[in-house]
């Protein structure tokens, strides 16, 4: 079936774009040597991938920004709220459908291949940038001038684009036809997929190529530990680095159980890509944050020095516009527009270990904590993992450092006081809010209360008015540790190390754990590599939480999602009571299943997105997905 000869269908309709370079046309006296014979022309026709046009230009690198994708105002929502980990304030499309597996046509293609201002058409972008980095690389050959740094770095970057490209694509939607080439009017458009192992394993390569020609262009970062915000949108562009960092988390999904074709070797590769990466940015500066500048990953800086790449938004009142997508604490009665928020599951909470490093994922290893003195269910926030009152708003939580709270004790109140019949408020900043609800009531479409007695504030400044900045880090130093260890854990159990390393698995572990003052990981959690690997996820899970949408698609991959999207999702009632021996808090703490209407059914077709009927059935050897129905 030629391109000519058939209604080309959004899937693979990669010739189309908003560049005005792409549809190049004798005619109208523009070529192709034209445009690819000068670096200023041929620069121009690759950077249309950055400009996102204020939001117009849907060929866009934006589109590969898990914050970004959050940002849908269609349906109030971030993609966290789709998983066991946390529950939507409104009741809709996360629960409705996401979680029940059910997304109609229109749902879908808002999400692929639909251009309208509001909707994130992931498939369409990432076709086009493609079809951009092919038609760079093919035409290399024709530039004319140009020094040698700014030839490598065109030549680099249009490499990481493609390798990126596929990369996300393949997270959303599975494997993919490798297109490292310019499909012309007479070639075959209807293109059989690969497998996802493969895709990951040629995005790794091209990437690979984006890194050696990005460091013959002397841009292994493009900004300095001095000066972390360059005067030029630098920052938003790729460097050697970040090529790197891409490549090693391509690897580690090739390797992943969803994905895995070759065994140990898969997981030898991707602890090598790991460690390479994580080395070239020690060499070059970057740094993990210390505990006391550790929200700076997420919010009040345009970028941090552990960030190699990160989307940065502050353009506007955010609590105002966008309380209802991002993950910051919102309530049902704040008046604020658009309030939903997200809500974190106990079983969420569970994943934060007293700070004395005991885990708490299960009702035996909560015994085992109480047993020890670690942890007391009647007083359940105390003696914790530092990042869970970083992250997670519960009963009694303090305010943030910038934040005035009138209420007693100077904190949340998410209870309720059987004295009086109601669920006292919280005064932030002369700012009256209503956290605590009667539990199972908070079932509208419009409002926001948390049905699970948590809020998030993952990127929350404790302000209710006025622009701060939002950071989704989508790429750090931090991540690349952790994924070394799950990789040399896989490949060489916990004390092995990848090769040309010298770091095992649970030193880098324990890098992350002692940079917020956690202990290190304990002997019997690391004593062999079954039990290790569920204390090295569980860690992934804490230091990566509500960030970037890591769980989505880490559940994915490791074939976790049918276990803890099956099971019952809880939250905790808190009711006030004086303070006794056995409820020393003045509080009575009561685990209880969140209403049933947010609760998760997996079905096994949820792994991956699929294409829009009206896109894919013009195909024959591009097979879509099974529909989510």
């Amino acid at each position: 079936m030629k391109a000519r000869n058939i209604i080309i269908s959004g899937l693979l309709a990669l010739s189309l774009t908003g560049c005005d370079y792409l549809n190049v046309d004798p005619e109208l006296g523009i070529t192709e040597e034209d445009v690819f014979s000068t670096y200023t022309s041929a620069y121009s026709f690759l950077n249309v991938v950055y400009d996102a046009n204020n939001g117009k230009n849907k060929t866009t690198i934006n589109l590969c920004y898990p914050f970004y994708m959050d940002m849908l105002q269609t349906y109030y929502f971030a993609w966290v709220a789709t998983t066991d980990a946390a529950d939507c304030g409104r009741l809709g499309f996360a629960q409705r459908n996401f979680k029940q597996g059910y997304l109609s046509q229109d749902i879908i293609n808002q999400f692929t291949f639909s251009t309208a201002t509001a909707d994130k058409p992931v498939a369409d972008a990432m076709f086009k940038m493609i079809r951009i980095a092919n038609k760079s690389i093919a035409n290399f050959p024709m530039l004319q001038n140009g020094t040698e740094k700014e030839r490598n770095q065109l030549l680099g970057e249009a490499y990481f684009i493609r390798g990126l490209a596929h990369f996300t694509l393949c997270r959303y939607f599975g494997g993919m036809p490798y297109i490292d080439y310019v499909i012309g009017g007479d070639d075959e458009w209807d293109l059989v997929r690969g497998s996802a192992h493969d895709t990951y394993v040629k995005a790794a390569k091209d990437l690979y190529r984006a890194y050696e020609l990005l460091k013959e262009a002397g841009l292994m970062r493009r900004n300095t530990p001095e000066n972390l915000v360059p005067s030029t949108d630098e920052i938003k562009k790729p460097s050697g680095c970040l090529a790197l960092a891409v490549r090693a988390r391509a690897l580690l999904y090739a390797a992943s159980p969803l994905c895995n074709e070759d065994g140990q070797s898969d997981w030898e590769a991707a602890a090598e890509a790991c460690g390479e990466a994580i080395q070239a940015c020690v060499a070059n500066g970057y740094e993990l944050q210390p505990l006391s500048t550790y929200t700076n990953n997420y919010y009040g800086t345009a970028i941090t020095n552990e960030v190699l790449w990160g989307y940065s938004y502050s353009a506007a009142n955010n609590v105002q516009n966008f309380g209802g997508m991002l993950s910051y604490c919102q309530s049902k009665l704040s008046g604020i527009k658009g309030s939903s928020g997200t809500h974190p599951t106990q079983n969420f909470v569970d994943r934060f270990e007293t700070a004395d490093g005991y885990s708490l994922r299960t009702p035996e290893e909560r015994a085992v904590a109480e047993a020890a003195g670690s942890y007391n269910e009647q007083n359940p926030y105390v003696n914790r993992d530092p990042r869970m009152d970083l992250v997670i708003i519960h009963d009694g939580s303090p305010a943030h450092a910038n934040a005035s709270i009138s209420s007693a004790g100077g904190c949340f109140n998410i209870y309720y006081d059987p004295s009086t019949g109601t669920y006292p408020t919280t005064n932030i900043n002369s700012t009256q809010m209503y956290y605590g609800i009667e539990w199972g009531t908070g079932d509208s479409n419009t409002q926001g209360g948390s049905n699970t007695g948590y809020y998030c504030k993952r990127y929350w400044n404790g302000s209710f008015s006025g622009a701060h900045y939002h950071l989704d880090p989508c790429f750090r130093l931090g991540e690349l540790y952790l994924s070394y260890a799950e990789a040399v854990n896989e490949a060489y159990g916990p004390a092995g190390t990848a090769a040309g390393q010298s770091l095992s698995a649970v030193d880098a572990i324990n890098i992350i754990r002692n940079r917020v003052n956690m202990p290190d990981v304990k002997a019997a959690y690391s004593a062999d590599k079954d039990v290790f690997r569920e204390h090295i996820r569980n860690e992934r899970c804490v230091e990566l939480a509500y960030e970037s949408n890591h769980y989505y698609f880490d559940i994915r991959r490791w074939m976790t999602a049918p276990q803890t999207m099956s099971e019952t999702l809880y939250g905790m009632y808190v009711e006030k009571c004086l303070p006794t021996e056995q409820n020393p808090a003045g509080r009575i703490y009561t685990r209880k299943p969140i209403p049933s209407n947010r609760q998760c059914k997996w079905k096994d077709y949820m792994y991956y997105l699929p294409f829009p009927d009206n896109q894919a059935n013009t195909m024959k050897n591009f097979v879509n997905n099974q529909k989510w129905q």
